[in-house]
């Protein structure tokens, strides 16, 4: 690996924007830039974050009004504030401060008139935070009140107002249509009928002159390519390529004496390469792969490279059963599987040896285990299935569906024999070792598993397409409460989608990468359409109501079993201090799990972290 392959010069674009002196890079990046190893990326990218392939790290030079991270940030403010100083909730609106130093890469300020826009940018990408907002006013150019419907809940508003990116109207104002934009946003998401939508009114909506004032501003948007990209961050971009991406430092930004590198390089690596830039010292960081305890204890042993884990408050790993391929529409096939692996062995093998990563999965309830605990009581945790590693219960339950064992094999009701293939995606050598491992435990009892690798970059698109019969990914997505999380596994609003989307006609299979329901009887709720039931919980239950549905929806999950908890994600801290020193410590885990926002290299600088040696 060359980690000089991406220089792309210093720059001359001064603090103001102008052309001329240094724009705060000092020296020569290819001795002083803190280098990042990430994922290869195509080479077709876009200077826009609404772009299909956006330009990579864009949030160095793009920010949001906040931070959201894994961990909330210890305090009484989960997030960090960055272009907003400061957000005022009521019952029925959310009022945001804008930083009066913060402004754009060409010395123009940043007002309140380009919060609005990226507001309605968003709202042009389909964004359905518009559904709950009735109403954008600024009172001034530092101040922004986002007004809500009675029915929305404030605090899912405001998560879903900090992960939008905010863009400069001077460069995407003109793509938001002259007429009364706002009016049609929420004329549309009205048409949809947010709390109740059916697949009709979706289509009404997609169908109707908002729908088609909304396509046609889409279609604007995400062809969008600015040149060059005006950030509002500590970074101006230099060059990107498929070769990589140099960012330099920008003096106009208003915490730039806190930020301590002058340059950011980007460059593009599988796990292998990663791993030796990691050892080599000719990376800082990366971010896409996890490595076994041999290669970490290579790792340690160098004293410059470090390796830590941090456990996943919000994600969790989980083996995913499509419907459409038989036996798993079979809950006795579901179940055997969960009695044969043992998850508390493959947390601990799925690394190589002795290297615990993850806490393993207690109960498969469809959630995270941090946030369950949250929501469920212990007595309620007492009254769900394990599901424990029990060869005999295996046994039981396959045998009084039908299933039989003959010359140690198992065959289903059919009379064929119960094999099947486990797709895991290449490249993501976590998830190959759980396949791997998982196929083993099965083998040894009687079901014939194989593995295949799968190209990464058309994984999911083929999970959701429902190709696989059996696929492992994170099952948990950080939305907020946990009935979001359960609707972004169940409850979508469109195709392609992990179950039936709330748009499903009613005719036809699931082309899905799960395909239960789309109704079901859920306990204390009764007969509901799945994902129309997650939907309108999302949108209008308040926060005195979560753990109810959270108990709801875990004992579904629990009893049925569409999909297989197996363990929490875990976010893998791998870094060189040869060139930077004084990183976070582990005990910071909100900074070391940015979701959204400005990168988590600029959250450490502003917060005191990362200094050049």
């Amino acid at each position: 690996m060359t980690a000089q392959a991406c220089t792309g010069g210093s720059g001359t674009g001064a603090a103001d924007g102008s052309q001329g002196s240094s724009s705060g890079g000092s020296g020569n990046p290819g001795t002083t830039a803190y280098r990042i190893g990430a994922m290869a990326w195509g080479s077709s990218i876009a200077n826009n974050p609404y772009a299909p392939t956006p330009t990579p790290h864009y949030n160095l030079s793009l920010l949001s009004l906040g931070v959201v991270s894994d961990w909330g940030r210890p305090g009484d403010n989960p997030y960090y504030p960055e272009l907003a100083k400061s957000w005022k909730l009521a019952q029925h609106s959310i009022t945001f401060a804008l930083r009066p130093d913060a402004k754009w890469q060409d010395g123009q300020p940043l007002t309140s008139k380009d919060v609005i826009t990226s507001f309605r940018a968003a709202g042009a990408d389909y964004n359905s935070v518009w559904a709950a907002i009735t109403k954008l006013s600024a009172p001034d150019d530092h101040t922004v009140t986002v007004d809500l419907q009675s029915w929305a809940v404030p605090q899912n508003a405001l998560l879903h107002l900090l992960q939008i990116v905010i863009v400069p109207d001077t460069q995407y104002g003109s793509l938001i249509p002259m007429t009364d934009f706002d009016q049609t946003l929420i004329s549309y998401w009205k048409t949809y009928n947010i709390l109740h939508p059916t697949a009709a009114s979706i289509a009404k909506a997609g169908s109707g002159p908002d729908g088609k004032i909304m396509a046609a501003a889409a279609a604007k948007l995400v062809k969008f390519d600015p040149n060059p990209m005006i950030g509002n961050g500590p970074y101006k971009l230099q060059s990107a390529n498929v070769s990589g991406v140099l960012y330099q430092k920008w003096d106009g930004f208003f915490d730039a004496t806190k930020i301590t590198a002058p340059y950011v390089q980007i460059y593009p690596m599988d796990s292998s390469t990663e791993y030796g830039a990691i050892i080599g010292g000719s990376i800082e960081q990366e971010l896409d792969s996890q490595f076994n305890d041999p290669q970490v204890t290579r790792m340690n042993a160098t004293q410059t490279a470090h390796y830590g884990v941090i456990p996943s408050p919000v994600q969790q790993e989980s083996l995913v059963f499509n419907f459409n391929h038989y036996p798993f529409n079979l809950l006795a096939a579901r179940q055997a599987l969960a009695y044969v692996i043992d998850r508390h062995d493959l947390v601990k093998r799925d690394m190589g040896g002795d290297l615990v990563q993850d806490p393993a999965e207690e109960t498969p309830d469809g959630i995270n285990y941090f946030l369950a605990k949250q929501y469920l009581k212990p007595e309620q945790f007492a009254q769900l299935n394990h599901y424990p590693h029990d060869l005999a219960r295996a046994t039981s339950v396959l045998q009084s569906a039908g299933f039989t064992k003959k010359a140690g094999k198992w065959y289903t009701p059919k009379g064929t024999p119960f094999s099947f293939t486990i797709s895991e995606p290449n490249g993501l050598s976590q998830f190959v070792q759980d396949g791997l491992i998982i196929a083993g435990y099965l083998k040894a009892f009687g079901i014939d598993v194989k593995v295949e690798d799968v190209d990464a970059a058309t994984y999911t698109t083929k999970q959701e397409a429902g190709d696989f019969a059996v696929s492992e990914w994170y099952m948990d997505w950080g939305q907020g409460p946990p009935m979001a999380d359960f609707a972004a596994t169940f409850g979508e609003a469109s195709s392609p989608s992990w179950n039936y989307p709330i748009s499903y006609s009613g005719s036809g299979p699931c082309k899905c990468a799960i395909g239960i329901g789309p109704e079901a009887d859920v306990p204390g709720l009764g007969h509901v359409n799945i994902a129309s039931e997650l939907n309108r919980e999302v949108n209008q239950a308040t926060p005195d109501t979560w753990s109810k549905y959270t108990w709801a929806w875990a004992q579904w999950v629990n009893q049925q079993l569409p999909i297989l908890p197996l363990y929490n994600n875990a976010f893998h801290t791998i870094y060189q201090t040869n060139r930077y020193a004084n990183f976070p410590p582990q005990s910071q885990k909100w900074l070391w799990t940015v979701l959204s926002g400005a990168d988590e290299t600029v959250v450490w600088m502003q917060n005191g972290y990362l200094k050049l040696t």
